[in-house]
């Protein structure tokens, strides 16, 4: 079985991760256990997902479970923009969290439209 915890992806992931646990301890109380909880299980479910995608054999799997990664990933990214604007979040950790957040959103696009691109020859070589 493939081990996807050393790929690229899954480190920036893990990175993210701790430093989303990192930040989310010192939000205002009003937020910690709404959007901080959330950021949480998104950075959470992210590994998961990567881990699904990465671990999968068919296409189509590992495409759905990249989709899902996106979606969730799309809105941690707002969840942390708003976190900046609040200033719940240093300016030096929001920067070094978008650093983060820009290479896995570029990892996470080029690994699906490689997959796509693969199910689109597989089925030009079936048809």
């Amino acid at each position: 079985m493939r081990v996807s915890s050393g790929t690229k992806i899954y480190i920036d992931c893990r990175s993210l991760l701790d430093e989303i646990l990192n930040i989310t301890v010192d939000f205002p109380k009003n937020y910690k256990f709404t959007v901080g909880t959330k950021m949480q299980e998104y950075s959470i479910e992210s590994l998961n997902d990567i881990s699904g995608a990465y671990i999968n054999k068919s296409l189509h799997k590992r495409i759905e479970y990249l989709t899902n990664f996106q979606t969730k990933f799309e809105t941690l990214k707002t969840l942390i923009r708003i976190s900046g604007e609040r200033r719940w979040i240093s300016i030096k950790k929001f920067a070094t969290i978008s650093e983060l957040t820009s290479s896995i959103g570029k990892q996470s696009t080029a690994w699906k439209n490689s997959l796509v691109s693969a199910v689109k020859r597989e089925s030009e070589g079936q048809g």
